[in-house]
Parts: structure tokens; sequence; C-alpha cells
């Protein structure tokens, strides 16, 4: 091609970009058209193109031909189109996706210090997703993308740091993450001030951050800091604060949250006592996994305190296998107590409820150990049992 006709079409790129950066999008489209046909050395072109096709910007979206394009861009060098290769890889767009393609290509844009690209690789390393895990080596890249301001890489190298043991590291990357107002660092560097982790403690500041991070709706720091308030733990005891709170996480789906508020509900302790309140909380904490919350629906539907409260042994039993098969050694021996004496089943397993027992003494529970030498001593299997 003639020196004057590649002259020509670099101008036509210069006010392409000039366009592009001023967001005039439609007539710069129309520019870096011709720069990619007819310079085909200009791969900064194909990107800019491409990433107009990908995002919409003054063109129909068009993700496939955006593939091509980032494609293109990202085998001869530029760094940006390889990021955009490996998202588009990890998405499944405009291309199948693949995982270890997508780490492939995250990994040749981030020896370019792409801080995105060191994100996703670092992320894939700590997740092991495209590539063996190794949290040290997901640790590295976090870092890097850390320091270069990317909030969610701080999180999740605090998040590496402290599974490595390497407290101090993780809280001064939890509280960059903080600072940045993310919640979940926000929680973290709240736990480091309260609990002295990463030679930090201070109370204040572990309020401070409780504070920042439940009204940024996170629910475990909502349930933290309602706790202390509940018990006058650094801050005024304030009961009616501590069930606002709860209310928050409760209703934000915390299920530990949910077992607090149920219990409040139940002892009426800040609110007015309600039973039925405490059930449905209850239920809905158990359902989301609490054990304790189980525990006390369990208790709670075996033997009523509240006369509005129906009686329902089957579901209190379904509720202790529950609790049982997470590993709560008092939810094994109630198990145990039920199908020894047929509470909430259709009929005795004698040999079941010794299993359960076992397990429950093995587990340090008092009267499980007590329950299990007393059927060691039986004859196992005949002593009967009348089904309550």
């Amino acid at each position: 091609m003639p020196e004057y006709v590649i002259n020509q079409y670099k101008g036509v790129y210069k006010r392409a970009v000039e366009l592009y950066g001023e967001e005039k999008f439609k007539e710069a489209a129309p520019l870096f058209e011709m720069v990619v046909k007819n310079d085909q050395l200009n791969y900064s072109a194909c990107y800019y193109l491409a990433d107009m096709l990908y995002y919409g910007k003054g063109l129909e979206k068009d993700i496939r031909r955006a593939f091509q394009l980032y494609m293109t861009a990202a085998t001869n060098k530029v760094s940006e189109a390889s990021y955009m290769v490996g998202l588009c890889y990890l998405e499944g767009k405009g291309i199948g996706q693949d995982s270890v393609q997508a780490v492939a290509w995250f990994t040749e844009a981030a020896k370019y210090a792409h801080p995105l690209s060191q994100y996703y690789l670092g992320l894939a390393y700590e997740k092991g997703e495209g590539i063996s895990k190794d949290i040290p080596r997901a640790a590295q890249w976090l870092v890097h993308a850390a320091k270069a301001g990317i909030v969610d890489a701080q999180r999740e190298a605090g998040i590496c740091y402290e599974i490595l043991g390497k407290m101090k590291g993780a809280a001064t990357l939890f509280l960059a993450g903080a600072e940045n107002g993310d919640p979940y660092c926000q929680e973290r560097i709240a736990d480091c001030y309260a609990e002295g982790k990463g030679a930090l403690q201070s109370v204040p500041l572990a309020i401070h951050y409780y504070e920042e991070a439940a009204n940024n709706g996170n629910g475990n720091a909502q349930f933290k800091l309602g706790k202390r308030y509940a018990l006058g733990d650094g801050v005024r005891l304030d009961m009616k604060r501590a069930i606002e709170l709860y209310d928050q996480a409760a209703k934000g789906g915390n299920p530990t949250a949910q077992n607090a508020l149920a219990e409040c509900y139940h002892l009426g302790d800040g609110i007015v006592k309600n039973d039925l309140l405490a059930i449905e909380w209850w239920t809905k904490a158990a359902q989301g996994g609490n054990v304790d919350a189980m525990i006390h629906l369990a208790e709670n539907l075996t033997d009523p305190s509240d006369n509005q409260i129906d009686r329902d042994l089957v579901t209190a039993k379904n509720w202790w296998t529950k609790a049982a098969e997470l590993g709560d050694a008092y939810a094994m021996y109630r198990l145990g107590d039920c199908l020894e004496k047929g509470i909430g089943v259709s009929q005795i397993d004698l040999d079941s409820a010794f299993t359960w027992y076992r397990l429950s003494a093995q587990n340090g529970n008092e009267e499980a150990k007590e329950a299990a030498a007393r059927f060691s001593k039986s004859l196992t299997g005949k002593v009967k049992m009348k089904k309550i």
C-alpha cells in the first residue's frame, strides 16, 4: 500500500478515536469500519470496533462479530482485547463457554499488567475454575489487581491471605476494600478490629465498620451489630435498635438473624411476645440451614409453650433429623429418643435409635452416653417400647 494511503488511514483512525472519546459513537463507527477494512495492521481499530459492537455503542449489538474482532486484536498483542476474549470465553458470549481458554487469555493480558485480567486470573486460581486451585498464586495475581484499585480484588485477595494465615496482609486488604465501600470488606475489617486480628484492636472502629456494612445491607454485619446492642457490648444496651437490626438482616434472608429475631419474639425480649411469629422466623432460619433454629423449632413443636401452637411431632422429628445429619450432638440424642419411643415416626426403630445415641455420645452428649450404656446392657431389639 502506498505511503500516502497509510498516512491517510492513520489520520482517519486518529479522528475516530477522538470521536470515540467524545462518545460520538455513530460518527466514529464508519471511520473505524473504514480503517479495519483498509489498514489490516491497525489492530487497535479492530479493538475499538469490537467494543462498539459488543456494547452497542453507535452500532447494533453483534457479539459474534465483536468476538472475531477482539480475537484479531488479541492475537496481535492488544492487551485490552485479550481481556475481552477471556471474558467472552468465561461468559460464553460470541463463542462457547470455555473456562480453560478464558484463563489462557486472562494470563496473556495479565502479563501486560491489565488489572481486570489479573483479577479474573486470580479468581480462577482461587476457585479452581479453568486451572488447578492454587491459593498462593491466586493471592499473587489478586494483590496486583488490588493495588490497581479493583475493589473486588481487594476483597478476594484479603480472603486468600486469610486462608494462608497472613492476617496482617488480609486486614490491610479488607481495610482498603472497606474504604472503597465494599460491604463484605467492611464486615471483615470490623471483625479484625473487634477480635484483634492482623495486629488490630479497636472496639470503636469495629462498631464504625459494622455500622458501615449494616447500612450497606450486609446481613452478617446487621446481626453482629444487633447482638452488640442486645448485650451492650461496645455500645449502650438498646434492645429496640437490636431488634431493628435483626429485622433488617432477617428480612434480607440471614438465617442467624432470623433465629435471633425468633428468640426475641419467643421470649418477649425487646418486643411483644409472639410465639406464632417466633415459629415463622425459626422455620425460615431452619430452612436456611441454621441448626439452632432447627432445634428451637423441633422443641417448640414437640412441647408448645403457647396454646396457639399446634403440637406436630412428625415435623419436629424431621427437624431433629436434619440437625442431627448436620452434626449437632443434642439433635442426635433427640432423634434417638424419637426412634426409641416412636415419637413422630410410624414405628419404633431400636437399632437406629442406638446408632444415633452412640454418635451423640461420641460427640459429648451426656444424656446420650447414658442412653447408649442402657442399650448396651439390654437385649437390643427385644426391649419392647410403647409408642407415644
